[in-house]
């Protein structure tokens, strides 16, 4: 077997790996960034430094940027990022989204 037919292989298996498992790995992820950021100001306002699934789709909504709009207007003030996040952002940049399809959805829709 070629050096690149076994690169090849090791990606596929690393593919079939998290497409098998997707959605035990979304839910890690999510308890992982949850977790992380239970005590930002965005999140404690939810969540009052309580974290699990159920109160988590409950009460934490989804939003566009416009619903962020006023946290990412206080960073770019001179603010600390870490009323959204628990790591530091390093950069703020403009860009526009199409956001409309995520208006008016909940996340039981």
């Amino acid at each position: 077997m070629a050096p690149n037919d076994r690169i090849v292989e090791k990606g596929w298996k690393i593919i079939e790996d998290l497409t098998r498992n997707a959605h035990q790995i979304q839910q890690q992820l999510l308890d992982e960034i949850i977790t992380k950021n239970l005590h930002t100001e965005y999140l404690d306002k939810f969540l009052h430094g309580n974290y699990d699934k159920k109160l988590f789709k409950k009460k934490v909504p989804i939003i566009n940027y416009e619903g962020i709009k006023p946290y990412m207007d206080r960073i770019a003030n001179g603010e600390s990022s870490d009323i959204i996040s628990a790591e530091p952002l390093l950069e703020l940049t403009l860009r526009h989204y199409n956001s409309i399809w995520f208006e008016g959805k909940t996340k039981s829709n």
